[in-house]
């Protein structure tokens, strides 16, 4: 192809002046039809890495990519833009989804981003085979590897697609990944001989510091200490729901106005609550591990753990999402030996035997026509009599789902598409796993405990140089009072709103949001659980105050009014 004015065309397609660190090269290498695995630090930039090429080169690039919001996201940025890009996923309809296939087949489109999963949805892979597919991109790569934070099964077929698409020059990009990751990344892909560039994992303009507690009244103190001293976004991330909802009230309680983001939000309050975390210029969102990938905010000033992480890996992932305007930004790990319990019960959790899910998955084929009437605290009385919350069966059935072999969800359209054959449960959860996954744990805990720089102890960990003389932007090698006079604004007062007045707006015109009581007709006083958004329709489920079952509304049909706090 024609020599290409790269610094030229990234003026004229994103405004940029200049590439950042090893952009240019890797835009270069694979232009030039180079296959390379690519470790970037969150926020330096991994998505041009491929958009470039595939925007001033021949053919369709496509993008794999695990969230459908990550992908729609990255696409609207492109078409804002009036570049080619366009997405294929399940929230499609069957109509929208052929129309943009079409789109990739005809060239009217340079990048098409795709889950892992569509690959072996009837009627998409033997079409691609006709395309002129010139670059396979995958992002978040560490999910092809059981010993990544975020192991998905269909990651581990990707292989085979890309001989399947005639073997296009891949590019794998991952934040995190240490050296076993990257083994695994480089022999599912076939990138054996591929080239490796890296930006390292240094984020000077982060600091990291761990602070001890021994009660979630010192956690609390210390939170509102660093909410004070930051200003600007913050995110508190929280391992368990209950916990999320407590501090949540505590906050409100003193005047703040929290959003929050977790499972049990409905895909429109999960939605609504991100949008305007992301729109906002001080919001302080609390989370649990589910927030975060997709979300390009650049001006977070605060990260805090409010309980350990399980893993290096995804601690560094969730505060890589800090400071990515290149200003100070401060993470703190809340650090109380009790919390360990926590992340012990959740590697076991993750962790069931291969004939635990065969006996899980042959108990739902077993269903038939019975499958729809099944909830999850059914399967846990089948299943686990001794600890109910034990969450080996969330597990299987996130396997389960993450390989095509059931869709929907328990309790409401959950069907069954297949059974996997034994070598599948044998590669989804292997012997030594567990094992594996508690040394993760093990690492994590003397991150927080030993007394060394915490920028070396990750450093290490993914396998990169020694930080020589001390990282001077951590809670052991420089004072943290210095280091946020030199690095953040000036102390800040978090702005606070009256009890009861929290963030109606974040639910987008919603006539209720969730935590409000309405009177409804046959049921009385309730308690508004979930809002649900379906077209331009209200639903939401309630919990009855007289006998506390769970109910469903629809609020254009059901006879209702919301009853307004006494102020």
């Amino acid at each position: 192809m024609p020599s290409v004015d790269l610094q030229t065309e990234l003026r004229r397609l994103y405004g940029f002046p200049s590439f950042r660190g090893v952009q240019q090269p890797i835009v270069e290498h694979f232009l030039g039809g180079g296959s390379a695995l690519v470790l970037m630090a969150t926020g330096d930039g991994k998505s041009l890495c491929y958009q470039l090429p595939a925007l001033v080169g021949e053919g369709l690039t496509i993008v794999v990519s695990p969230l459908i919001a990550l992908m729609d996201d990255q696409v609207a940025a492109l078409r804002k833009r009036n570049l080619p890009a366009t997405c294929i996923h399940s929230l499609l309809d069957r109509g929208e989804r052929q129309r943009r296939l079409v789109m990739a087949q005809r060239g009217e489109v340079k990048l098409l981003y795709v889950t892992p999963e569509r690959f072996r949805v009837e009627g998409f892979l033997e079409p691609m085979r006709g395309v002129p597919i010139t670059r396979l991109a995958v992002d978040e790569a560490h999910c092809v590897s059981h010993w990544g934070h975020d192991f998905r099964p269909d990651y581990l077929r990707l292989g085979e697609v890309r001989q399947a698409l005639g073997n296009p020059p891949c590019l794998a990009l991952t934040a995190t990944a240490t050296p076993d990751v990257q083994d695994d990344i480089r022999a599912v892909l076939g990138l054996q001989d591929a080239p490796r560039f890296h930006t390292g994992i240094a984020r000077d303009n982060l600091f990291l510091s761990v602070h001890d507690v021994h009660t979630d009244q010192d956690k609390l103190d210390r939170l509102l200490t660093i909410l004070a001293r930051t200003g600007g976004p913050a995110i508190v991330y929280c391992a368990l729901i209950r916990d999320l909802a407590r501090l949540e009230g505590e906050l409100q309680r003193r005047g703040f106005a929290p959003l929050v983001y977790h499972g049990d939000l409905s895909a429109h309050e999960r939605k609504t609550q991100q949008r305007t975390f992301q729109a906002s210029s001080d919001a302080l969102i609390l989370a649990t591990n589910a927030f975060g990938m997709g979300v390009d905010k650049a001006d977070i000033r605060a990260i805090v753990h409010w309980q350990l992480p399980r893993t290096l890996e995804a601690y560094y992932q969730e505060v890589g999402r800090a400071g990515r305007d290149g200003l100070g930004a401060c993470c703190e790990l809340l650090y109380r030996e009790e919390d360990l319990q926590i992340q012990r019960d959740f590697t076991e959790w993750a962790n069931p035997t291969a004939e635990f899910a065969q006996q899980i998955a042959r108990h739902l084929q077993g269903l038939g026509d019975r499958l729809h009437a099944i909830d999850l605290d059914t399967l846990r009385e089948t299943f686990l009599t001794k600890n109910r919350h034990d969450g080996r069966i969330d597990t299987v059935l996130r396997l389960l789902r993450s390989a095509g072999c059931i869709t929907g969800e328990v309790g409401q359209d959950l069907e069954f598409v297949r059974l996997p054959d034994d070598e599948e449960f044998e590669d989804w959860l292997p012997e030594d796993k567990r094992k594996r996954d508690l040394m993760g744990l093990l690492r994590m805990v003397r991150y927080a405990t030993e007394g060394s720089c915490r920028k070396q102890a990750i450093h290490s960990h993914f396998g990169f140089d020694d930080v020589d003389g001390g990282c001077g932007a951590c809670d052991l090698c420089v004072a943290a009072a210095a280091w946020q006079d030199e690095h953040l604004p000036p102390l800040h007062t978090i702005p606070q709103t009256t009890p009861g007045e929290a963030s109606n707006q974040s639910l987008y015109a919603a006539p209720v949001q969730r935590g409000d009581w309405i009177e409804a007709r046959g049921l009385g006083l309730c308690c508004v659980q979930r809002v649900h958004k379906r077209g331009s329709h209200w639903r939401v489920d309630v919990e009855v105050a007289k006998d506390l079952s769970r109910r469903s509304l629809d609020l254009r049909r059901d006879t209702w009014h919301k009853v307004e706090r006494d102020t």
